[in-house]
């Protein structure tokens, strides 16, 4: 069980996200007017300068003393779309916990862009890490993070988990699951919203997307992408479902029970401040009262990176013969999730 921590008038200043100077709770909102007031080709552009902040450690690892890996940094994982943003949020209202403010892969993408592995997949292994990038990633992480625990969420560490326990000894996981219906949902709506979610221009273009085709893809580039290349979309989707948690559950049985914490999207909707109470306790964080607060509405709270309102099996609504015609195709990855197919 968390520890509560009581909370007295002027006891802290409001929670800043990490690397900006706006209370955490007030970002969605000021995201949202960003998204309407401000066209995308220059969101665009200010996004790609700040996202390349981080790197200026880069060069400053090589002058400096090299900086020790971060202790009990946390990560959180999950298939693209299960979730793992809003969970990420969640625990940024906790005082003791900080993270860059762009996903990680601006960290390791510096050594590792597929681009340079002949565009294989994101997916990395212990053996990958090198002592340059150690030096610069820790640096850059002290930089951001200071004396505060590093928490990250980047959906393409599923498949990359036996890469970051190599490079962050310690480092405990946090694994968001989620039901395929609704994920695969969720996966197949933000393909759709380019060029939101636009991860990667591939070197070969993809054929079977109809008036979406072409060499832009969306989210973690998995193993064999290439023979989706004539698949529909709910297909690319179904299989970065399977390919992203089967990665996760196979890594699992080589990291230490102490440091792994699983937890179903479905329970943090139903039960948010309990869910979010057995979480901190796990994680060794008190159960601050910014997080009890921020979970108290979380099931009506969408992220930042939401696309429409939650509601209950949306997928019915928005692509309900797409799904209908994966959910064979996902069932036994979703058993070995804990699920009973639909």
């Amino acid at each position: 069980m968390a520890k509560r921590r009581s909370w007295n008038p002027g006891d802290r200043a409001p929670i800043r996200c990490a690397g900006v100077g706006r209370s955490c709770h007030d970002a969605p909102a000021v995201k949202a007017l960003v998204r309407r007031l401000v066209p995308f080709p220059l969101r665009r552009a200010v996004w790609r300068v700040r996202r390349n902040v981080p790197r200026v450690a880069q060069p400053l690892s090589l002058a400096v003393r090299r900086t020790p890996a971060p202790k009990r940094p946390i990560f959180v994982i999950g298939c693209p779309r299960a979730g793992t943003s809003a969970l990420l949020q969640l625990l940024l209202r906790s005082p003791e916990l900080r993270s860059i403010h762009n996903e990680g892969h601006i960290l390791w993408d510096a050594h590792h862009h597929p681009k340079n592995r002949g565009w294989d997949s994101d997916a990395l292994g212990a053996e990958d890490v090198s002592e340059r990038e150690r030096a610069y990633i820790y640096l850059a992480v002290r930089l951001f993070v200071r004396n505060h625990r590093f928490v990250d969420k980047t959906a393409e560490n599923c498949l990359r988990i036996p890469y970051l326990g190599e490079l962050f000894p310690g480092a405990t996981f946090l694994f968001l699951r989620r039901r395929a219906a609704g994920n695969v949902n969720s996966l197949i709506e933000a393909w759709k919203a380019r060029p939101r979610f636009v991860k990667y221009r591939l070197p070969e273009p993809l054929e079977g997307l109809g008036e979406m085709s072409g060499n832009r893809w969306s989210f973690a580039l998995i193993p064999g992408w290439r023979q989706l290349r004539s698949a529909r979309l709910e297909e690319i989707c179904a299989h970065q479902y399977i390919a992203t948690n089967e990665a996760v559950l196979d890594a699992r049985e080589g990291v230490d029970p102490s440091r792994w914490h699983e937890v179903a999207y479905e329970d943090l909707v139903a039960s948010p401040v309990q869910t979010a109470e057995r979480l901190c306790g796990g994680l060794g964080l008190d159960f601050d009262p910014a997080i009890e607060k921020y979970a108290t509405s979380f099931d009506s709270r969408p992220s930042s990176t939401t696309l429409t309102a939650p509601m209950r099996d949306k997928w019915k609504q928005q692509n309900r013969e797409p799904i209908e015609r994966i959910l064979p195709f996902t069932a036994p990855i979703e058993r070995r999730l804990g699920y009973e197919p639909s």
